[in-house]
Order: structure tokens, then C-alpha cells, then sequence
């Protein structure tokens, strides 16, 4: 069973990187769904920040999130990604003049130590190469009272989304192999050093029509479409087109997330 685990991890990465080279110029389309106030309030809500502290947006991809920070959090914000192609589409929007882009790894941040007063990922750590590593990085670089943030999905989530039980049934073990799950979290982090975790399970009632699933399928607009089989790709594909043509009705797809909320 580990070796498993760590073969689907090492796939998924490999899969992952070569995924996100290519969807750059799609993948706005595939996350304009997504609320993004909601965890700008929480950081805001639990870590004071000043007009010179620093922010991190770590794997900040197109810079949806940085900017929308930058705008509406006291301090600056710095938004890493490591895909080049990620990082000229960011460069190429209007940013406010409290934002910063760089290129680098979350295990190995170009940053001094305790220069950060909060850290952001979304729908990022389960990419990460090396998940210790970059906890530790992020531990080294807060100051002491500040806050790291993981946007990601508990495995009770990832188990009860439709899209993975009634369309891409291939992909509910990869998904489960590749999040971690609460106790992971709580585990590793307090090992690194960190003096509380705790959670928050959010979701927000959304519907989904099955023709706009199918554009993101096609696009491959989100990375685990990727990993998809030809086999599974074609029948998701399949299940979708029959739902298209009996109507596209809308079908609940809630947006839900596990917030990791890490404190130095």
C-alpha cells in the first residue's frame, strides 16, 4: 500500500507539472467559480497584519489570489510559483503596488528567516515535491505569531463531491492517495515546530451545469483531468454528453474546503 501511495504521488507530480505548462493560457476559466473574500476575512480575522508586513501567496499560479490580496490586505504580498508560464501570465495583468512576483519552490523559499507574517496555499500542498520540507521552510520564514493557511479538501470531502462518484469514479482513490487527510496535517505540522493547528470545513451551496464540467474536461482546466486514463476520460466524457443532451440540468456542486490553520 505505500509503495502504491508513493508511486501515485510521484506520477501525480510528474503528471501535475507537465499539466500546469500547458494550461496556463485556460486556467482562469477553470477557478472564476471560486469565492476568494472568504479566506482574505479569515487571514484577516485571525493574524494582524501592517502595512509592512509580508504576505505569502505560495504556488500563486496566474495570480488570481495575489492580487485580490494585495487589494484588500494592510500589508505586501509576494506571490511565488514555479511554472514559468505561470508566472508571464501573471506578470501581464494590472497589479496593485503592494504586490511582488517570484519565481521559486516553497521548499527552498528565497526568503530570510522569520521575514513573513502569513502564508497562503490554495489548492497547493498536495503538489508540493516535498510536503515536510516546504512546511518547515514556511515555519522558518513567520514570525513568531504568525499564521500559515492550507486551502485544500478532507478526505470526508473529497468522498461525497458527485463529480468524483457519479463521472470520474477512476480518479476517488488517486484523489484520496494525494490529499492529506486531518491527522496528517495535525501530525506533521505540530512535528515542524507549530504551537496550534486547527480546521475549518467550509461550504458553499453551488451548482454546476454538466456542459460547463465537460468544457473543463476537455480544456483540462483542472489538473486532475490529467491523470485520467484514456478509458476514464472517455467515459467520463460519456456520462457527461448523456447528461447534456437529456437537458444539462443543473446538478448541486458545492464549493467545499478544509482550512488549515497552522500558528508560530
Amino acid at each position: 500500500m505505500e509503495q502504491t501511495l508513493q508511486t501515485d504521488l510521484e506520477k501525480w507530480r510528474l503528471v501535475s507539472r507537465e499539466h500546469f505548462s500547458h494550461i496556463t493560457p485556460r486556467y482562469d476559466q477553470g477557478r472564476e467559480f471560486e469565492q476568494k473574500e472568504r479566506w482574505i476575512e479569515e487571514i484577516n480575522r485571525r493574524t494582524f497584519i501592517g502595512t509592512d508586513d509580508w504576505v505569502l501567496d505560495a504556488g500563486s499560479g496566474t495570480g488570481l489570489l495575489s492580487i485580490q490580496f494585495a487589494g484588500q490586505i494592510g500589508g505586501r504580498v509576494l506571490g511565488l510559483e514555479p511554472s514559468r508560464a505561470m508566472l508571464r501570465q501573471a506578470l501581464q495583468k494590472e497589479k496593485p503596488t503592494n504586490l511582488e512576483w517570484s519565481q521559486g519552490i516553497s521548499e527552498a523559499l528565497p526568503l530570510a528567516k522569520d521575514s513573513l507574517k502569513a502564508v497562503f496555499l490554495s489548492q497547493v500542498w498536495h503538489h508540493l515535491s516535498d510536503q515536510e520540507q516546504a512546511g518547515r521552510e514556511f515555519f522558518r520564514c513567520l514570525k513568531t505569531g504568525g499564521s500559515l493557511f492550507i486551502k485544500t479538501y478532507s478526505h470526508d470531502q473529497i468522498k461525497a463531491r458527485w463529480d468524483l462518484q457519479s463521472i470520474f469514479p477512476e480518479l476517488m482513490p488517486l484523489m484520496l492517495n494525494i490529499y492529506p487527510d486531518v491527522p496528517d496535517f495535525e501530525s506533521l505540522l505540530k512535528n515542524i515546530g507549530f504551537g496550534s493547528v486547527t480546521f475549518q470545513t467550509t461550504q458553499r451551496e453551488n451548482d454546476m451545469f454538466p456542459s460547463q464540467l465537460l468544457t473543463f474536461l476537455r480544456e483540462k482546466a483542472w489538473s486532475m483531468f490529467s491523470f485520467l486514463s484514456p478509458k476514464g476520460f472517455a467515459e467520463g466524457e460519456a456520462r457527461l454528453e448523456a447528461l447534456v443532451a437529456a437537458g444539462d440540468a443543473p446538478v448541486p456542486f458545492p464549493e467545499v474546503h478544509l482550512l488549515v490553520i497552522a500558528l508560530k
